[in-house]
């Protein structure tokens, strides 16, 4: 069995964790008898400022193509920020409707955590966090901009679609895990009382389905609190796109830091290798997955 893997090293640290990376990769494919096809893709900050480009249409084409990406790190310091990450990062995600990011916060045996007591046994959760939808879509705009009076608004896109199939892949991850049983929603639901009043309610919907889950509720703040104090109380956690980019970070650090932590954005549907229909990233037959060490 051979795999096509696209590989962006990306910026940072990434080269030389994309590197390491490979390393173990070819070891397992050696292992278990399969064979890996990588394919390098020079993009983020260096490109960018030599050339101005991020993501080509033809260099998303050929992303297509691939059974999976490997991203190292995406970031430049001399590079405006959010142009590397909704250019190349925002946009591999919708285009190919990686809509889970999955997040494992696993304390590794040998690696220190900043938190006292607290060990591999203690510090073994998941985080589901919906990858598509949200603030990230970047819906909003100004008005007046660079007036006295000028007025930001940006809208956060929770549609009842994206939301289910999230809530169903977390409810289907928890059974497959087999550990606590236990998926923990991560919201706001006493102020955020649109956005996570079809959250909450869709999560207490498809929990009827899975009697061997425990359903679990957490607003977003205690959910930080816990995660300190008492990290072990966690199996997963299912949460939208801004929360859920807050807390894995969190998590990362309670691992032993960001470059331990590791995370794909997934379509469990599978991979079409061509283009969605308009509008962007909502096709939900198309998939690859991003491997990110940051």
């Amino acid at each position: 069995m051979e795999y096509n893997i696209g590989v962006i090293p990306g910026d940072g640290t990434g080269p030389e964790v994309v590197a390491e990376g490979r390393k173990v990769l070819d070891t397992v494919a050696r292992r278990f008898g399969f064979c890996l096809r990588y394919t390098i893709y020079d993009m983020g900050g260096e490109r960018y400022m030599r050339t101005g480009e991020t993501l080509t249409d033809s260099m998303l084409s050929e992303l297509r193509q691939q059974d999976a990406l490997y991203l190292g790190a995406i970031g430049h310091p001399g590079v405006i920020p959010g142009i590397l990450e909704k250019e190349i990062l925002l946009r591999i995600r919708f285009e190919l409707d990686q809509y889970i990011n999955l997040r494992p916060v696993k304390l590794y045996p040998g690696v220190e955590t900043p938190l006292r007591n607290k060990g591999p046994k203690e510090i073994d959760f998941v985080v589901i966090r919906e990858n598509t939808e949200g603030l990230y879509t970047g819906s909003g705009g100004f008005l007046k901009k660079g007036t006295g009076d000028e007025i930001a608004v940006q809208e956060s896109i929770n549609t009842r679609k994206g939301v289910e199939r999230c809530i169903r892949f977390a409810f289907e991850y928890t059974k497959t895990r087999n550990k606590e049983n236990k998926l923990t929603l991560c919201g706001k639901t006493n102020v955020l009382t649109y956005a996570f009043n079809l959250w909450e309610r869709v999560f207490y919907e498809v929990a009827r389905e899975y009697s061997s889950v425990k359903p679990d509720y957490a607003h977003v703040d205690a959910t930080c609190m816990w995660m300190i104090k008492n990290p072990e109380w966690f199996d997963v956690i299912v949460t939208d796109n801004m929360f859920g980019d807050i807390i894995t970070d969190l998590g990362a650090m309670i691992q032993g830091g960001m470059g331990i932590a590791a995370g794909g954005n997934i379509n469990p549907k599978g991979v079409l290798h061509e283009a969605p229909s308009p509008p962007r990233g909502r096709s939900p037959e198309l998939n690859s997955a991003v491997q990110e060490n940051h």
